[in-house]
């Protein structure tokens, strides 16, 4: 093909793909615009190839850098690695690298009244479990989120407790990070949180030396199974030793100062426990799902569903069934499934 021809097609093509480029980019997806820069990246690279046979001599000598110094001569694999290097870091979304595009990305989403949603999970393996069961507990966050404390077991059909999964550290030890201010420094301390948890405390059924259900540290049953509490979505991974059977999953959760209308920092009054700590706010929810004998078989997922509350101050370990006064604590989780396997 004539060069000067050959030169003008690809002047044009950069041209029009450069252009078609940044619409798509600024722009949310037209058809009109993705057809133009379709049909002339096709023509741009017809283009190049018969550029490539016009000119084999000079692009091998390029490549090879024959009669160049060694430096020199580096240059083509060095960029050749450095593009490899560069594609699979956007293939592979590397954070850094994917930055551009998510620019453009939110620009585009902002126009069409839309959110960019992220799904990063924080993967909590529990490799000091036990047994040849595999369970995992993700928990996508929902608009509420804050952190809450929970805990995640297993009972039989009677609604015997059986085992816990995951409870979160600092009730496993009464010992919180922020317990208590001293010289204006938050210091660990023991403090005594009975109505965080009292659905999951009563079904375990082991009372501490005050008398309470929370455990106190130095629990050998769950010891294993606890952990920090995720500040986002999470995936929990542990094991059972529980044989093939009928079973429900529990999770109970309980986010702290999340006050509403009916559940006020003087609802209770004479409650030394809701009104005497100021922390409670709405109570634990109890999500739930059930799994069967074939559930062992093969990978199984199982969406848990919102049954019921705990009571407000801990002072018994009732399922309260009756949602109506609890809100925004109900998007304290967007969704919560378990994987059998």
């Amino acid at each position: 093909m004539d060069r000067r021809v050959l030169g003008i097609i690809l002047l044009i093509s950069l041209f029009l793909l450069a252009g078609s480029g940044i619409l798509m980019y600024f722009r949310p997806f037209e058809k009109s615009v993705a057809a133009i820069h379709t049909f002339f990246a096709i023509l741009f690279i017809l283009a190049m190839v018969f550029h490539m046979v016009n000119n084999k001599k000079p692009l091998k000598n390029y490549i090879t850098a024959k009669r160049l110094s060694k430096f020199k001569k580096l240059q083509s694999p060095l960029m050749l690695l450095i593009a490899i290097i560069i594609t699979l870091g956007l293939y592979f979304d590397y954070p850094i690298l994917n930055n551009l595009y998510a620019f453009g990305n939110g620009i585009r989403n902002e126009q069409l009244g839309k959110k960019e949603a992220n799904f990063d999970y924080q993967i909590i393996d529990l490799e000091n479990t036990l047994g040849d069961r595999s369970i995992s507990v993700e928990l996508k966050k929902g608009e509420a989120f804050q952190y809450p404390l929970f805990a995640i077991w297993i009972e039989d059909m009677s609604g015997n407790y059986v085992q816990t999964l995951y409870i979160s550290r600092v009730i496993a030890s009464s010992t919180f990070d922020f317990g208590e201010k001293i010289n204006n420094d938050w210091e660990p301390a023991v403090l005594r949180r009975p109505e965080s948890l009292p659905y999951w405390a009563h079904k375990r059924g082991i009372k501490a030396e005050d008398g309470l259900y929370m455990p106190m540290g130095n629990s050998a049953d769950i010891d294993a199974n606890s952990g920090a509490t995720p500040t986002g979505n999470f995936i929990i991974h542990a094991n059972s030793e529980i044989a093939k059977g009928n079973y429900n999953i529990l999770m109970e959760l309980n986010q702290s100062y999340d006050w509403n209308e009916f559940y006020t920092k003087d609802k209770f009054p004479e409650d030394e426990i809701y009104s005497g700590s100021g922390q409670v706010g709405q109570p634990s929810l109890i999500y739930a799902t059930e799994i069967a004998p074939k559930d062992f078989d093969a990978k199984t997922y199982k969406l848990m569903e919102l049954i019921g509350h705990g009571h407000y101050s801990g002072k018994n370990g009732g399922l309260y069934a009756d949602l109506s006064q609890i809100t925004t604590a109900k998007q304290i989780a967007d969704r919560i499934i378990i994987t059998i396997q």
